[in-house]
């Protein structure tokens, strides 16, 4: 039998805790709904996006950036600083829409309530029971200029780039002048990197790539770009970022690596992602180490609120070491898309197939002795037939009932959902993702103030790592 993937609440009902007396209605028919878990925000938030692979081993790094680009192409420009002289590669234009379908929340297991007794307080029909219930490189040496050497020129997609080192910050900001790349921040921004020795890419729209409109505006998408280089650590070039935020920036990432990934010290995911986690713990089956350390995050965060008020934590939004099931996405994205997320069903559960499901159901209604109604049960049968058809999830037969909050014999699991064309979509993802390495997502809303320095990604200790669930029904928190 295929091997079911039951997002977090099934898999997380842990023992008999204080919470398994717990009774709620009858779930909608449009329970699962398309695009679940902050599309709008993965697709279209303005911001920071950045698709972030690691290589420990060999010490290579590689980030792609899709940056927003409005107004004339001549207004369009960006300064990316790298440890390393970076190779440039295009990157598929629905990359990052890609990537945030292919990270969408399975919605939450929901328990099925047969009801094929009518009870007193509800009415005999059936609707009413219901009714509440990089092309183009060109490398070249050019001559020095104000201390500037430009190593390589080119086009990737519909930016046009040179790869620059500078010895002095004046001179590099006298060069961006001169050469028409508008840039708005300052010279000590430009020194941090140039004290480091790193490269510079310098882009902007290459107007020969774009759509002219009749005001002499430039529209269309700016190519995702994808920058590979040689780095001791994995690093993000955030500080240069400082200059162009107003107060506040949205950073996405997606972080691919051996290991699971993560933001240093106060930056770290753990900080919320581990304190909601160990909260739903206490509910149901905590241990003692588990509790201190619940306590322990809590007082931290407390602490850190306290001396910074405005003080935000990273949110962790997804998290998988990928396998067999989320590789074969890839390969076949409409076959396989529907089940991929969340964890093993609980042990003892069993997949059943919808006639399994009405046939017992109905079994047990005749075995009953009072108040049996022959016409309302039909029709509720017929209810539950329409509702939890194969083509929109999995009814699994719950061997434990009193060992899951629902209490339920029945959990219906709904399948993913999102337009066949948008899914169609993620085999451009085939090669970018790899089998055995962990894809970590986390959100962080960065203040200028926290923009003093580069953002350094590092592993998570080992035994630490926990892949995504969701937890409760507003998760990612």
């Amino acid at each position: 039998m295929k091997k079911l993937w039951i997002a977090g609440a099934a898999a997380a009902a842990l023992g008999t805790g204080a919470i398994v007396a717990c009774r709620f209605p009858a779930p909608q028919a449009d329970a699962a709904c398309c695009y679940f878990a902050a599309q709008e925000k993965d697709i279209n938030q303005p911001g920071q996006k950045a698709f972030v692979t690691w290589d420990p081993e060999r010490k290579v790094e590689s980030f792609t950036v899709q940056p927003k680009f409005e107004g004339n192409a001549v207004d369009f420009g960006m300064v990316i600083p790298t440890p390393s002289q970076p190779k440039l590669d295009e990157m598929p234009r629905d990359f990052f829409k890609d990537l945030a379908i292919y990270t969408i929340l399975m919605p939450l297991p929901q328990p099925i309530w047969v009801d094929l007794i009518a009870r007193p307080m509800e009415d005999a029909s059936p609707a009413t029971a219901m009714a509440g219930g990089g092309g183009g490189r060109l490398r070249k040496e050019l001559k020095k200029d104000q201390g500037v050497t430009v190593l390589e020129a080119g086009v990737v997609g519909s930016l046009d780039y040179k790869i620059i080192v500078a010895e002095k910050a004046d001179g590099l900001f006298d060069w961006l002048k001169e050469n028409n790349y508008v840039y708005s921040g300052d010279q000590s921004t430009l020194d941090h990197y140039i004290r480091k020795k790193w490269f510079f890419t310098v882009m902007k729209i290459d107007p020969k790539q774009m759509k002219k409109g009749a005001k002499g505006e430039y529209s269309g998408e700016v190519t995702p770009t994808r920058f590979t280089f040689a780095s001791d650590r994995c690093v993000y070039p955030l500080k240069i970022t400082q200059i162009s935020v107003k107060d506040k920036t949205d950073a996405l990432f997606y972080v691919q690596a051996p290991q699971q990934m993560d933001l240093e010290g106060d930056l770290s995911w753990m900080h919320s992602w581990r304190v909601m986690w160990l909260t739903f713990m206490l509910g149901c089956s905590a241990n003692p180490d588990q509790q201190t350390e619940l306590n322990q995050r809590n007082q931290w965060v407390q602490a850190k609120m306290k001396k910074d008020p405005k003080y935000e934590t990273t949110k962790l939004e997804w998290a998988r070491k990928l396998g067999d099931e989320d590789v074969a996405v890839l390969e076949e994205p409409l076959r396989n898309y529907a089940q991929m997320g969340g964890g093993n069903m609980a042990k003892g559960d069993k997949v059943v197939t919808q006639e399994e499901f009405l046939k017992t159901v109905w079994d047990d209604y005749e075995k009953s002795k009072e108040g049996k109604n022959d016409e309302y049960a039909k029709g509720r049968l017929k209810q539950l037939e329409q509702m939890y058809p194969a083509s929109k999830g999995a009814i699994v037969k719950v061997a434990n009932p009193n060992g899951q909050f629902t209490g339920s014999q029945w959990m219906w699991n709904p399948a993913r959902e999102a337009p066949d064309e948008d899914v169609k979509g993620l085999a451009r993802l085939k090669g970018h993702l790899q089998k055995g390495m962990w894809v970590t997502k986390f959100r962080k809303i960065i203040r200028k103030d926290e923009m003093a320095d580069d953002l350094m990604l590092v592993p998570v200790a080992a035994g630490k790592e926990q892949e995504y669930v969701r937890i409760m029904p507003t998760s990612p928190p």
